[in-house]
């Protein structure tokens, strides 16, 4: 096969051959505004696997929401561009099914892979079309490979099914090719399930981002892995957060039976609350079971013990004493504004919401706080869901380590949020209630620019 190298608007792309259709590829900023030129690939024409036995109320679900939605896709298949500072590889390892436009809602997450033993019990709970963006620097990125035919062959089928992978690593830092083969066909699916997995044998100190001291891009992998995204609805959540059963079809009616919330003019975003749960605890099934968790106090907040005003939704409290009903529906709705004004909700919305700043990392913390500063600066409503919620993996956190070990990186994070908050002002104005607060102090910010 004949490759040829691509420039266009600052991204590069290696594709085979002659190919039948034009391609377009993304053209991204740091502001919250993109503009993306893309295959658009018409729902009428668009061949998917339907789920079995498929009702007629689902199926009437869908209709509709074809005839309102239309999805505009990146390529669905293998391709490398350059993003900033970072070569992507979209599709590296694909799902076996394909979804439609409206069929589903897809779950994005950012990742490598220390953190792929959160894979099964994830996609269990979700059932649904999942897409994980994977940093994996040098050699990182052949131990990632193995991770990734690990859970492939040796855990729940669901994952071969539903998941894809997008691996991405620096310009600097590229993983070396082996027997002259171009690393993005190195790819073996196939994995000797007697062996443990690579994320039991490894340890922290033994990865190629550890050894070189380099900061985890998190805002770049939730970027890649939701312009992955091949759904209209996605949900760009994290890796070690499980869903609630059931989540996707209870939407796609709550869609249907509320479309004045989702037209093309609408700045709206649908939140799940987060809680935590004891180590030796197992994740609860639905809002009963964790109300009771909460009243026995084998269930907190999401990092309660570390930053609870960070995580509480819109009437918190009050969404905790009401009962769980049949139905999805809305139970609050607000601003980031006020008590909220450093809200880092989690939500389902679409790709025509703000990205994440990929100037800030991991170790510096805060690093979804300019996004959620932007929606209230955009005046987005966040609608609270009543029924639905996350749970991350068992155990509580007592306090973060990133602050201690990584003061440096939180004090130059605190400094360039405060530059980016400027940015934002002059590209969307100000608004005298939004708010941006830097970390100074565990559950106690005290700096903040409005």
């Amino acid at each position: 096969m004949v490759f040829r190298k691509v420039r266009e608007n600052g991204f590069y792309c290696f594709l085979g051959g002659c190919m039948a259709t034009s391609l377009y590829f993304l053209s991204m900023s740091y502001s919250t505004t993109y503009e993306r030129q893309i295959t658009l690939h018409s729902l009428q024409n668009q061949e998917v696997l339907r789920l079995p036995n498929i009702t007629s109320d689902e199926r009437s679900i869908q209709i509709k929401l074809e005839q309102e939605f239309t999805c505009y896709n990146l390529p669905d298949y293998k391709f490398i561009t350059q993003r900033g500072q970072y070569y992507v590889i979209y599709n590296f390892v694909q799902a076996d099914r394909k979804f439609g436009c409206t069929e589903s809602i897809t779950l994005t997450s950012p990742g490598d892979y220390r953190f792929l033993d959160n894979v099964e019990p994830l996609v269990e709970r979700w059932r649904g079309p999942v897409s994980i963006a994977l940093y994996c620097p040098g050699y990182d990125f052949y131990t990632t490979m193995e991770a990734i035919a690990y859970v492939r062959h040796c855990q729940n089928s669901l994952i071969k099914e539903m998941v894809s992978f997008h691996l991405f690593f620096d310009l600097e830092h590229v993983p070396e090719a082996k027997m002259n083969i171009s690393i993005q066909y190195t790819y073996n699916d196939h994995y000797n399930c007697s062996a443990p997995p690579p994320w039991e044998i490894l340890t922290d100190d033994d990865t190629y981002k550890t050894n070189q001291s380099l900061l985890y891009p998190i805002n770049v992998a939730r970027n890649i892995a939701k312009l992955a995204a091949r759904t209209y609805f996605v949900f760009p959540s994290d890796i070690e957060l499980y869903p609630t059963r059931n989540f996707i079809e209870q939407f796609l009616v709550f869609v249907k039976e509320n479309m004045n919330l989702f037209g093309a003019n609408t700045r709206n975003a649908f939140v799940l609350p987060i809680f935590e749960v004891l180590e030796n605890q197992d994740v609860p099934e639905n809002k009963t079971m964790l109300k009771i968790m909460l009243k026995n106090k084998t269930a907190i907040l999401f990092h309660q013990r570390m930053c609870a005003v960070c995580h509480k939704v819109i009437d918190g409290d009050k969404w905790i004493l009401q009962n769980e009903t049949k139905k999805l529906e809305i139970f609050s709705v607000g601003k980031r504004q006020g008590q909220y004004m450093v809200w880092e909700p989690f939500f389902v919305c679409t790709q025509n919401e703000p990205l994440w700043d990929e100037r800030l990392t991991w170790e510096g913390q805060r690093n979804k706080m300019i996004q959620a500063y932007t929606m209230c600066i955009m005046d987005y409503n966040f609608y609270v869901l009543n029924n639905a919620f996350l749970i991350h993996k068992p155990g509580i956190k007592k306090e973060k380590v990133q602050l201690k070990r990584f003061n440096k990186e939180v004090t130059k994070s605190n400094k360039l949020s405060v530059l980016i908050t400027e940015e934002i002002q002059k590209l969307y104005g100000r608004n005298e209630y939004c708010t941006m607060v830097y970390n100074t102090t565990l559950n106690k910010p005290k700096k903040k620019i409005g």
